[in-house]
């Protein structure tokens, strides 16, 4: 049942058909609502302390006349905003990668805090790619002095992204919470991941609806869940994992809690086909049912009252 339903939410794409204008908002104290559905070539920059409202209208990204799409779709610099109720896609980005800061995101919340939700981000992607760019939600904070960034993102539906669906990085505490997070467009051509906590990170990943992703290759696990390097103390809790992953769930960091997550492999195996995997020390593993993978834990202690075993 929660693959149907995974399904059927994946399969409403939005229509370019109507959208022929430059996007337009009416603004009012605190709060940006988009006008209509529109094409934008460039980023959108949300000042401090707004709410970008895109009142179930679509934004469209395309590439500029003799260029590029570069950076994030929707973006937010300083410290606070807030976006719900948009849709975000592109249609036919040309496969040019970019790096640093022209990387393509669908939101990008880039050193702010605030609250992403009830969103859909589709198609965040340049084809059959392999550009190491094109995550759907993107929270990153690089300022290693001050206050961290504190985000909750919840109710969003991300799907065919290309290297990431959420990515949480720097100095940022997420809440990431009851979202659809399908599997990545081009997975076969790079490494994806569909919720990705990286370095220095703190995190809550709970009670969402993930996809896992599949690489071709041999030297590198795509994942549904990557933990690299995060903040000791992140969560991944009643979680539902399920669709076709190297790894559901992949702890390369330290103190990290995973607890309460069905994982479900389908679809066909490639080199890796592991339930959980931890890389770190000072992890717990509880309550996690791991079905359909070959192995179902690798390095994992699993606790059962006072008794602990190690599964290799």
């Amino acid at each position: 049942m929660r693959g149907v339903v995974l399904a059927a939410l994946l399969l409403a794409a939005p229509d370019a058909s109507e959208a022929q204008v430059a996007c337009e908002f009416t603004q009012s104290a605190g709060t940006w609502v988009l006008n209509d559905d529109c094409i934008t070539t460039a980023s959108i920059e949300i000042p401090d302390g707004v709410t970008l409202d895109g009142n179930y209208h679509t934004i469209f990204a395309i590439d500029p006349p003799k260029g590029t799409f570069q950076g994030g779709i929707v973006v937010a610099r300083e410290a606070e905003a807030s976006v719900i109720n948009l849709t975000i896609t592109t249609i036919l980005l040309a496969d040019v990668c970019q790096t640093g800061a022209e990387r393509l995101r669908g939101i990008l919340f880039d050193g702010a805090s605030g609250t992403i939700l009830d969103n859909t981000v589709v198609n965040v992607n340049k084809g059959a790619s392999s550009c190491a760019e094109g995550s759907g939600i993107e929270l990153r904070n690089s300022r290693s002095e001050g206050p961290r960034a504190s985000l909750l993102v919840e109710r969003n539906l991300i799907d065919r992204y290309q290297k990431t669906g959420i990515l949480v990085h720097g100095n940022v505490d997420a809440v990431v919470r009851s979202n659809v997070i399908g599997a990545s467009a081009t997975q076969e051509t790079l490494i994806a991941n569909a919720v990705q906590v990286g370095s220095g990170a703190l995190a809550a990943i709970e009670r969402n609806l993930i996809a896992g992703n599949s690489f071709w290759g041999s030297d590198a696990a795509a994942t549904a869940v990557l933990l690299n390097d995060s903040a000791a103390g992140t969560r991944v809790a009643a979680n539902d994992i399920i669709g076709n992953a190297d790894v559901g769930i992949y702890v390369a960091a330290d103190d990290a809690v995973v607890e309460d997550n069905d994982l479900v492999d389908g679809g066909p195996d490639g080199f890796y086909d592991v339930g959980i995997v931890n890389d770190g020390n000072g992890n717990t593993f509880v309550g996690n049912n791991v079905q359909g993978y070959k192995a179902r834990y690798h390095r994992v202690e699993i606790v059962t009252g006072n008794l602990a075993q190690r599964n290799e």
